[in-house]
């Protein structure tokens, strides 16, 4: 059951955590039926520090995603979710142009590289214990 505690050390959109780490795509979720249904999908994250407007405003607290799922199975008190993203790979062949892949350089922002602020996470790693939101 989720408490204000919880969603104090959360955020707002917390609807549960990581229970079990089945396999390098699988987890078992604390959250069943009611909450979740097959398809949907959900983000294992990490909540972060908090985003301060110019004038000092506390606006939010960063939320580092760790990871997105597809809900595959969904109990009266657990869920099952997998990872589905796949990655195609092109292999380019020196002989043949046509069977060369593309690749895309961006351009970044004409910026003053002292203002940079990286957001970390302190763990990307998903891990047990983790909380969970819909995405």
């Amino acid at each position: 059951m989720i408490n204000e505690e919880m969603i104090k050390k959360y955020g707002v959109d917390f609807i549960g955590n990581v229970i079990r780490i089945i396999d390098n795509r699988t987890l078992l979720v604390n959250t069943g039926r009611g909450d979740l249904s097959v398809g949907q999908t959900i983000q294992v994250y990490e909540p972060g520090e908090e985003i301060m407007d110019l004038d000092g405003t506390v606006l939010s607290n960063y939320c580092f995603i760790k990871d997105e799922l597809e809900v595959i199975q969904v109990e009266d008190t657990y869920s099952v979710c997998q990872k589905q993203k796949a990655i195609t790979k092109n292999i380019s062949f020196a002989l043949s142009p046509l069977l060369e892949t593309k690749r895309t350089d961006y351009i970044p922002l004409n910026i003053d590289e002292s203002d940079i602020q990286e957001l970390k996470p302190k763990d990307p790693l998903v891990r047990v214990g983790d909380p969970i939101k819909l995405a």
